[in-house]
């Protein structure tokens, strides 16, 4: 279960970059539209499915010179310590040379996975805060209780939205050039 802490005012990465530092245990945060949210643990499910996207497309990557993190880089819209976003995707692919800072701001691909108690968040907030980034291209939202991907795919006019449930039915970035069918994605998933 994910959990907001809503203040008066929108807090900012400047101030939340000092309260994640000032935390005494290894508890993970996201800043959403100014609100701190405490990241839940994965369950087994989760990580399967962050992971059979993940390794694939992290080789896929590597051959291209891109770089794929999997849950452990955040991403901002820009380098701007006022602004109220700094999320952590389950996957994520960037493109360039790599830095030393905790956090990117050019992603081209971004997968969260989906559970009931982060569903609202992911599919409204953050999938907003998402789509406002110039950079990207592809953002997919799986769901860990069904076989079910919604993708969606910059388009000339926004987004395009794609839903996947068959288990033939291929999950293609083609900005990245890379895809998987979502029985491969749900490998090892009882659903």
């Amino acid at each position: 279960m994910s959990h907001a802490l809503r203040r008066n005012d929108p807090m900012t990465i400047l101030a939340f970059d000092a309260f994640v530092e000032a935390q005494a245990d290894t508890t993970m945060f996201e800043l959403i539209d100014g609100a701190i949210v405490m990241m839940t643990n994965p369950t087994e499910t989760h990580e399967q499915i962050a992971s059979n996207i993940g390794a694939p497309l992290k080789l896929a990557m590597d051959a291209r010179g891109c770089r794929t993190y999997q849950g452990g880089i955040r991403v901002q819209r820009s380098e701007d310590k006022a602004d109220t976003d700094k999320t952590r995707p389950d996957v994520v692919v960037r493109c360039g040379a790599g830095s030393s800072r905790n956090f990117i701001t050019d992603p081209i691909v971004v997968v969260e996975v989906l559970s009931p108690t982060t569903i609202d968040t992911d599919r409204g907030p953050k999938l907003d805060f998402y789509k406002s980034l110039p950079t990207i291209r592809h953002i997919a939202l799986v769901y860990q209780d069904q076989m079910r991907i919604e993708h969606y795919r910059r388009a000339e006019q926004g987004f395009e939205l794609e839903v996947l449930k068959r288990p033939e039915d291929k999950l293609h970035f083609e900005a990245v050039e890379f895809q998987l069918a979502l029985d491969r994605v749900c490998f090892d998933v009882v659903v």
